[in-house]
């Protein structure tokens, strides 16, 4: 291209440049002016209901309470055995299982059978029982023997037929006697603790035929009964019928649901405010909507160094059985701040212009709105730590219709 053209293409853009400014500067909008904002219209002061709208609106009121505040450590945990009812039953005595009178899951009452044990060490409890009861009765007859005897020689004493060397030696007679019964007594004594410890009799026993026969066998007899320490539910069986058992084998788990505990993991910054005794609630996922209350029962004296938490053991009533072991809960301590506040439902508060707001009652029909301060939240209720008084009463449920109402009037005055 010649420098000519060059010349000509540069002119031409800048003629097309100029005419893109003006037309521009021909078609640019002037800025649009702002209105100024008109002023929101103030709030009525109060709302007036007729009785038959407070009732159709099912409006409540509360009164201003004032109580101790309370601050709620909220942390997860799960639901565990309390291993304080928690039994693990193995036999008393060496022998073989004759039968398994419960099955898994099923609820057993304090010394109900369990379990019918031939038992090798119970046979010999009981023939060792009856031969100390025949060398007892043996004694018994010898001391009365000896006894006599001496009364006997006593009497020759005083008729001159005998010595006295032979009064002593009778008198010893019945001393040797008398303790040789206070011996067999106490070897008596021992099998029949031994035979007990063996084969308790269960007031429990489904047949009574069967109970007589468990607590009143012949020597021969080596069946015994294994029972139920305590109410609670069969957690599992581990022998079945036939089955040769020692000492040391575990035949049946045993647990009271009753109270469970729940073991929460607190962080270390939130220890100071649990303490032993404090209230509980938990929720788990299996019951929405249900709290289950309970207490701490115990702090744990060291933390976890990996997670920084310390254990609290929590017990909760489990009445139902609702609570099964291993559920995940969230728990819900609650840790005392030790100073009184004024609440109020928290269903009173309402917002106003971003603004929280209660709605005071004047009277039954009438009812004013106040601005406030909210505070803590605790168990359904609000802290107000400004615009309010203790005894003032404020509207609760149903009060979102007095804000409804109280708008609508701003809107009509506007109008």
């Amino acid at each position: 291209m010649t420098r000519r053209e060059w010349m000509l293409l540069g002119g031409t853009g800048i003629l097309a440049g100029a005419g893109g400014w003006l037309l521009g500067q021909g078609t640019a909008p002037s800025p649009p002016e702002t209105a100024a904002a008109a002023p929101d219209q103030p709030l009525p002061q109060e709302v007036t209901l007729s009785p038959e709208a407070a009732r159709n609106f099912g409006l409540r009121t509360a009164p201003v309470e004032r109580r101790p505040l309370v601050r709620t450590v909220r942390v997860t945990g799960s639901v565990g055995f309390n291993e304080l009812r928690l039994a693990h039953i193995q036999p008393l005595a060496r022998g073989r299982v004759q039968a398994i009178e419960v099955a898994i899951g099923e609820r057993v009452r304090t010394g109900q059978r369990l379990a019918i044990l031939d038992a090798l060490d119970l046979a010999e409890a009981r023939h060792q029982l009856a031969s100390g009861e025949a060398a007892l009765r043996q004694a018994q007859a010898e001391t009365q023997t000896a006894r006599a005897a001496l009364n006997r020689a006593a009497e020759l004493v005083r008729a001159g037929s005998v010595a006295q060397s032979e009064l002593e030696r009778r008198r010893a007679d019945l001393a040797r006697a008398d303790a040789a019964v206070q011996t067999k007594a106490t070897e008596v004594e021992h099998w029949r603790e031994m035979l007990s410890r063996y084969s308790p009799a269960g007031p429990m026993a489904q047949d009574p035929a069967d109970a007589v026969r468990l607590s009143a066998p012949t020597p021969s007899d080596a069946r015994g009964g294994i029972l139920a320490p305590f109410d609670g539910a069969v957690l599992a069986i581990g022998a079945t019928p036939g089955e040769l058992v020692d000492t040391n084998r575990e035949i049946f788990t045993l647990a009271d649901l009753s109270v469970v505990w729940v073991m929460a993991d607190v962080p270390e910054r939130e220890l100071a405010a649990v303490t032993p005794g404090a209230t509980v609630a938990i929720a788990v996922e299996a019951w929405p909507g249900r709290r289950f209350p309970g207490r701490v029962a115990y702090v744990a004296d060291q933390l976890d160094v990996r997670t920084g938490t310390a254990r609290v053991r929590c017990e909760i009533p489990n009445p139902d059985g609702a609570l099964k072991i291993n559920m995940f809960a969230i728990v819900e301590i609650a840790a005392p701040l030790g100073r009184d506040g004024l609440l109020v439902p928290d269903a009173a508060l309402q917002s106003v212009d971003d603004q929280p707001v209660v709605f005071l009652a004047l009277d039954a029909t009438r009812f004013a709105p106040r601005p406030v301060r909210p505070g803590l939240r605790q168990d359904g209720m609000t802290e107000i730590t400004e615009g309010l008084a203790a005894g003032d009463v404020v509207a609760a449920a149903g009060s979102f219709r007095l804000k409804a109402l109280l708008l609508q009037s701003r809107v009509d005055a506007k109008d």
